[in-house]
């Protein structure tokens, strides 16, 4: 009657530790799930002639098989790609945001609406005009990306410039 219950605590054991690494698997697996980032940016402030304008170009790399969604697009749908200005010292936005690569259009069956999109890469830009140094800009671009079967939560890209 001992051996047995021996037995049977190992086996309490052996279960108890083959539910901790399962356990620890899916939640592994869930982590690692939830750090796709199928968009990497690259965020720059260029000059432009005259000495006060200046463009903040985002460029961004698609992964295959992902849209990142345009910058002119019907709301309603999935989230457009924006800037958004937190910090605007010493300058001011200026006109809107211009997509540099021209987008792609199609009707979305999930949306049910037309969407402009990009695929493989896409460069935007927005213009800020400078009324003293040093200036500095700060914000982020929001943006969202599906595939055929699945879509990124809204996400913020940041950016901070001094401009002197």
């Amino acid at each position: 009657m001992a051996k047995r219950r021996i037995n049977k605590i190992q086996k309490i054991k052996q279960m108890k530790k083959l539910i901790f690494a399962l356990g620890f698997i899916a939640i592994t697996a869930f982590a690692q799930a939830q750090m796709i980032v199928p968009v990497k940016w690259d965020v720059e402030i260029k000059p432009l002639k005259g000495g006060n304008q200046y463009e903040i170009v985002a460029t961004a790399k698609i992964d295959m098989g992902f849209k990142l969604y345009g910058v002119n697009m019907e709301d309603g749908g999935p989230v457009k790609t924006s800037f958004n200005f937190e910090t605007l010292e010493n300058c001011k936005e200026f006109g809107k945001a211009v997509e540099v690569t021209p987008s792609h259009t199609m009707h979305d069956k999930i949306f049910d609406m037309e969407v402009t999109y990009f695929k493989d890469k896409a460069v935007l830009s927005h213009k800020v005009w400078v009324t003293e140094k040093p200036a500095k800009v700060a914000g982020y671009i929001q943006w969202m990306s599906c595939n055929d079967e699945m879509c990124t939560p809204p996400t913020d890209e940041e950016f901070e410039f001094v401009i002197e």
